[in-house]
């Protein structure tokens, strides 16, 4: 079997993105999976050999050299056997991810193996899955400051060149950052601003139907949301630049494809595959940041304490485990940190961490046991994915879909996509939702879905500043 070759270049998590800002210039293709706190690595490819697009029937191969291939059956399951066309040795001196898939699958990718009603309006077209294979790409180790470049083994020769190229990006793009760490603009976004899947009035409406549903034993717990669109003045990236400068998260992502772009924020995990090791951390139970340190403690106080909100967040882990007994060995289900709170710059969760041992190496079948995510679709998940069906007027789309990537060694990570724009023909799409329970104030629970999207909101508003200051010189 082949290794994959490699050459270390010595770089900061700012270092890497300015890199990647300045080299994304030069091609359409490319995506950088973002560590914005904590976390192992980050990830970046630009221009694929590979573009993997789910089709009605199937998986399109697009190849750089404008070659396509047209493959029959479940995306997901035609691309683990596109990845296992690579026999590469893992090498244990590396960064876990070692190539394979980076990318995103939407939300209604579920509609491949689950039967759901069709009837809310697919306006947006996303596809079921997107993603893209590189013969070469970047990976930061974050602790040890250490960008690995690598490369499938007929790309060898081409790694200095790629070296060199970052290492006069990063000095480049650094000198032209835009942001300084930890300052956001101070916006107020409502309803007026923006063009929304359904107003207030509508969205309360909706939870006294859910309430409804509940009242009558057929679900627990549905997560209902709103769609929010504007048009956007300014780069795509540069908007994600704010965002990582104010509100960075653990599982952020920018993607550029021809046909849209991705900006996320996301700060939860969906599926993290090492070996036969599953995790997962569901987040349930949300409290806006304090003004003052006394305040926000105050609001952590009343989170940690709050009947309501625990009795939501152990449904979701126990719905969490029950996804995992499905995919894990008998026994080895474990919830090993449970409620523990989670701060970012706009609100503050509640968090567990679910792990086990899987039953199978088949990265599809993995998939397909998990997703889409309990934590926003709700309990039990396939009534509650009817009743979001029947009640939000918008297909999802890649709003509680996934990105991530999936290795050619079977390794993978997953998140769940909140906090995160699709951007279109010019236009924002930001979706954001709550967790509906029988005591559930219809008002406050809007109020909450259009505070999560604010930080995305002031990230837009900042790049566009940029942008007119740039013109007014």
């Amino acid at each position: 079997m082949d290794t994959i070759a490699y050459q270390t270049a010595a770089m900061t998590k700012d270092d890497f993105f300015y890199a990647y800002r300045q080299l994304a210039e030069t091609t359409e293709r490319h995506i950088l999976l973002d560590s914005g706190r904590g976390g192992e690595m980050c990830i970046a490819g630009l221009n694929p050999l590979v573009t993997a697009q789910a089709k009605e029937h199937g998986l399109l191969l697009q190849w750089r050299d404008g070659k396509e291939e047209l493959l029959t059956g479940d995306p997901l399951v035609l691309l683990n056997e596109v990845l296992s066309r690579y026999k590469l040795t893992h090498q244990e001196n590396l960064p876990a991810f070692q190539g394979g898939a980076i990318g995103m699958i939407s939300y209604d990718y579920v509609r491949r193996y689950e039967t759901l009603p069709v009837l809310a309006d697919d306006d947006l077209l996303t596809p079921d899955t997107y993603f893209y294979l590189f013969d070469q790409w970047a990976v930061l180790d974050i602790q040890s400051e250490t960008v690995y470049f690598m490369a499938l083994p007929d790309k060898q020769s081409s790694l200095a060149t790629m070296r060199n190229e970052w290492t006069v990006a990063a000095k480049e793009g650094l000198a032209t950052r835009k942001f300084s760490a930890g300052q956001a603009l101070d916006i107020e976004v409502t309803e007026e601003d923006l063009q929304v899947s359904v107003t207030g009035e509508q969205f309360e409406q909706m939870v006294r139907d859910v309430q409804q549903f509940i009242a009558q034993g057929e679900v627990v717990q549905v997560n209902l949301s709103v769609r929010q669109s504007k048009p956007l003045h300014a780069p795509s990236l540069l908007m994600y630049e704010a965002l990582r400068s104010f509100n960075p998260s653990p599982y952020m992502a920018y993607m550029a494809a021809p046909e849209f772009e991705v900006v996320s924020g996301s700060p939860e995990l969906l599926l993290k595959k090492r070996g036969n090791e599953l995790s997962t951390r569901p987040i349930g139970g949300t409290r806006k940041r304090g003004m003052t340190e006394a305040e926000d403690q105050a609001l952590q106080q009343e989170l940690i304490s709050n009947t309501k909100e625990k009795g939501e967040h152990k449904m979701l882990v126990d719905l969490e485990c029950a996804d995992f007994e499905g995919i894990c060995q008998p026994g080895t289900v474990e919830v090993d940190e449970f409620m523990v709170v989670e701060k970012y710059s706009h609100v503050m969760h509640l968090v567990s961490n679910v792990r086990g041992t899987a039953a199978s190496d088949n990265h599809a079948e993995i998939i397909h046991g998990v997703f889409p995510g309990g934590s926003i679709t709700g309990d039990p998940k396939l009534r509650t994915m009817e009743i979001i069906e029947e009640l939000e007027p918008t297909r999802r789309g890649l709003y509680t879909g996934s990105m991530g990537w999936i290795g050619f060694d079977g390794d993978m990570e997953l998140n769940i996509t909140i906090r995160t724009a699709y951007i279109q023909e010019g236009v924002v799409h930001i979706q954001a939702g709550a967790g509906l329970v029988p005591d559930s104030d219809p008002a406050s629970e809007y109020q909450e879905s259009m505070n999560k999207a604010k930080a995305l909101w002031q990230a837009k508003e900042m790049a566009e500043q940029i942008v007119r200051e740039e013109q007014r010189h």
